[in-house]
């Protein structure tokens, strides 16, 4: 049970499994091509490994808080708002466990370990482990599309078609994973926080930012809702950024599942390395303050299921 600011306790643990369990059938339904087989089974090793699924329970989370009022709401009234975005939740998944292997290859990160298990190239190859990531990718955008409730009007699911391969991409992502690549291996004082906050922004923020914005926009939500939920998903992307950084320092490969210092090893631009790990950790209570303060400004959470609250504060304070 985790606790919050507000009077009624919510199960956090519940709903995480509760979510989980509806995710992962969906994804096994997704994942269940045909030929050729051992791209299919490479795909599925890495998506169906499990992990914290933090970007698509984001997505749920950020769909039933908006949900009531909102145009999809009024237009199918029996459309049940977590199936509405699973194909966006399973769609972001799937993406992430693209950036997953390929940053995993001897080319990029060069990991062994990945969510306790071997790394997708060192059981499939590296040949078979980039085109995983590339067929990813791919299905990524086919299930968004082609799977998405037809209530959901055509202009809001090409905005959200759009805001998937921008977070993705040069401007999202892979612009931010070229940036590491750019700064890592760097002396000391040759990055400060602007730069790591550059690199940040699209590596790991950028998709975690359309997490909770598309749900929104697919669902139509107010403007104001869209665009606050964008802000608490940049305050939420870094932020566990930072808690990576710190969890490379201080946690062990049983508990992370990957292997643990090795952007100190690599001299990667992190936060640690810019404030320390006292620094990083004062700079993460300011944002768990900024997001409190946003969900409750702007009436974000159900009062007595604040999951967005909960879902910030696990992103902070989790071990792996």
């Amino acid at each position: 049970m985790l606790e919050t600011n507000v009077t009624e306790r919510f199960d956090f643990d519940a709903y995480l499994s509760h979510r989980r369990k509806l995710l992962e059938h969906k994804l096994a339904l997704y994942m269940d091509g045909g030929e050729p087989e051992v791209l299919w089974e490479a795909m599925r090793y890495s998506v169906l490994s499990g992990g914290k699924r933090l970007r698509a329970l984001l997505t749920i989370a950020a769909a039933e808080s908006i949900y009531p009022g909102c145009e999809l709401a009024k237009a199918a009234p029996d459309l049940d708002c977590i199936e509405a975005v699973m194909p966006l939740a399973a769609a972001i998944e799937m993406i992430h466990a693209m950036s997953l292997i390929h940053d995993d290859l001897p080319c990029l990160d060069n990991d062994d370990l990945r969510r306790g298990k071997p790394t997708n190239h060192k059981v499939f190859g590296e040949a078979m482990a980039l085109l995983a990531g590339d067929g990813l990718l791919m299905l990524a955008s086919e299930v968004l599309i082609a799977k998405s409730d037809k209530h959901i009007k055509p202009a809001n699911l090409l905005d959200v078609a759009l805001g998937l391969s921008r977070a993705t991409g040069p401007s999202g992502m892979v612009g931010g994973q070229v940036k590491d690549m750019q700064f890592t291996g760097s002396a000391e004082g040759n990055f400060d926080m602007a730069t790591v906050e550059s690199i940040h922004a699209g590596k790991t923020g950028a998709l975690i930012r359309f997490a909770l914005w598309a749900p929104a926009r697919l669902l139509g939500a107010s403007e104001k809702q869209c665009q606050s939920l964008a802000r608490l998903g940049e305050i939420i992307g870094l932020a566990f950024q930072i808690t990576d950084d710190l969890l490379d320092v201080t946690g062990d490969a049983t508990t992370l599942g990957k292997t643990p210092g090795k952007d100190e090893a690599s001299q990667k631009a992190t936060w640690i390395r810019v404030f320390g790990v006292d620094g990083a950790r004062k700079k993460l209570a300011l944002m768990e303050a900024e997001g409190e303060s946003l969900i409750s400004e702007n009436s974000l959470d159900n009062g007595s299921a604040p999951v967005l609250l909960s879902l910030l504060k696990y992103s902070i304070n989790r071990e792996k």
